[in-house]
């Protein structure tokens, strides 16, 4: 493969960045490479000046979709980033079907950036089991859903709407929903239920060029997760306006684990939500809503729920301010009855069952047992953090850094919890330490920190969040 002259990929880039908000860096060239050229052979095109003329005209509108399908990245699954889907289950669209309840209308939903339709198929899912939950509240009259999924790739749209899906978005997903949302269709193949395909609608939008499809004020909850670390800052700040300008008063916006917008939108402020974070716009007045149906506990797929005391019926559920996780105490570990090793596949495990207090004290317990175990302190340190312990989540992560500097997973999580802390310039250092060490991180440590995001793409969401840090946001756009 030939990468790109100079010339043609600045023509290239400047064109995706201007047509669809899509940025590539120098360390996206090869990639873009490996694209461009089948597209040039298969429209008839002879160089890369002559392609981008062509695809700017309306008789180039399909070759145009077609490049943008080869560019985007479809890396998604059923039941994605497990913190998050029990924050939708359990907090954020119970608090949509409860406003739409009191005020007599439907809920709206907006997945933004769906992809191949597993988020929106698994919103619908959620907001299935969460109407049960919720339907002695309404009377047996229940708000209905609509939700929406809009991708700027046709070829993912197409994929939605068939909802046919097998390997690894299924193995991924929740046993349970897939025994009850899914029905085997032949081999390995699933077909999403009709019950939650009828919640789900699909439409080709660009977040880029486009406005958003829908009336201004009129929607719940806009899930655009992952979609943002493509974007410029100048591209992000104009979406989340108009994010802003489509919610509802009490509306949420959940984005990414590792997308921000701190210091880009005055509009929002952030909310931790069970063990997970969401925005709200700022002009929800701080309030106290009961919530009056017998929720039960946290109920996922196949596990019955316990329901909640008469006490705690009664107990006001804060939705207009941040709800903070509560502080579980960890389980007490034996030390040193068990190798370091044991002990930190324990505290993985732990981290697979959103057990975070758990999960931290066993990692702690294998640091003890073998103080050299690089992997025991991150893990330490990431379940701190996800529970909102970023000032005990500093120790751990700043002795794994030591231990290997080229622990780019490390450097990012500490930058995080840095960042959080207050310490701007330690977390700008460290985010640019680890879009340095990153590239050799471990494979499946990477992968952990945003699901399947390329190593490329979070080196680059490092920099800029390092810029941003350091006041200089708009430098690397460069010419």
């Amino acid at each position: 493969m030939t990468p790109l002259e100079d010339a043609d990929f600045v023509l290239l880039r400047d064109y995706l960045r201007g047509t669809a908000g899509l940025e590539f860096d120098e360390s996206r060239r090869l990639s873009l490479s490996s694209v461009v050229g089948p597209r040039l052979r298969t429209s008839g095109r002879t160089n890369v000046t002559d392609y981008v003329q062509f695809i700017d005209r309306a008789d180039g509108a399909a070759e145009r979709q077609h490049l943008l399908d080869d560019v985007t990245i479809q890396e998604t699954h059923f039941h994605r980033a497990r913190p998050q889907i029990d924050a939708l289950r359990d907090h954020l669209l119970p608090s949509a079907l409860a406003a739409a309840g009191r005020e007599g209308r439907g809920v709206t939903v907006w997945s933004a950036g769906c992809s191949t339709g597993e988020e929106p198929y698994t919103l619908a899912m959620l907001a299935l089991e969460a109407r049960e939950r919720m339907a002695a509240s309404f009377d047996g009259v229940l708000p209905p859903i609509r939700i929406v999924g809009t991708d700027v790739s046709t070829a993912a749209l197409d994929i939605a709407r068939a909802a046919r899906y097998t390997g690894r978005t299924i193995d991924l997903a929740e046993p349970g929903a897939v025994v009850r949302w899914l029905r085997p269709d032949g081999g390995d193949d699933h077909v999403v239920r009709d019950e939650v395909r009828s919640l789900v609608d699909f439409a080709h939008h660009n977040l880029v060029t486009e406005a958003p499809p829908f009336p201004a004020g009129t929607v719940d909850l806009v899930v655009c997760r992952n979609v943002t670390i493509y974007f410029s800052r100048e591209t992000t700040r104009l979406l989340v306006d108009r994010f802003s300008d489509c919610l509802a008063p009490n509306g949420w916006l959940l984005l990414g684990p590792a997308e921000t917008l701190w210091q880009l939108s005055g509009a929002f402020t952030l909310a931790a939500v069970g063990e997970a974070f969401a925005y709200r716009p700022v002009s929800v007045a701080p309030a106290t809503i009961p919530i009056r149906w017998p929720l039960s506990e946290p109920v996922h797929p196949g596990q019955p729920g316990r329901p909640r005391s008469l006490a705690a019926l009664r107990e006001p559920v804060s939705l207009g301010q941040p709800i903070r996780p509560a502080r579980p105490k960890p389980v007490p570990v034996p030390v040193p009855a068990q190798a370091g090793g044991d002990l930190l596949a324990e505290a993985r495990q732990a981290m697979v069952e959103t057990r975070y207090a758990d999960a931290a004290a066993l990692a702690a317990a294998a640091t003890v047992a073998d103080p050299l175990l690089t992997e025991a302190y991150v893990v330490c340190g990431q379940a701190n953090a996800t529970i909102g312990r970023d000032a005990d989540a500093l120790g751990p992560l700043g002795r794994a850094v030591y231990l290997d500097p080229r622990a780019g997973h490390a450097w990012f999580l500490l930058a995080g919890s840095l960042g959080r802390t207050g310490d701007r310039t330690a977390a700008a250092r460290a985010y640019r330490a680890a879009a340095a060490a990153l590239p050799t991180a471990p494979a499946e440590a990477v992968h952990g920190l945003l699901d399947g995001t390329p190593v490329e793409q979070l080196v680059q969401l490092c920099l800029r969040l390092a810029d941003d840090l350091e006041g200089r946001a708009d430098l690397r756009r460069g010419a």
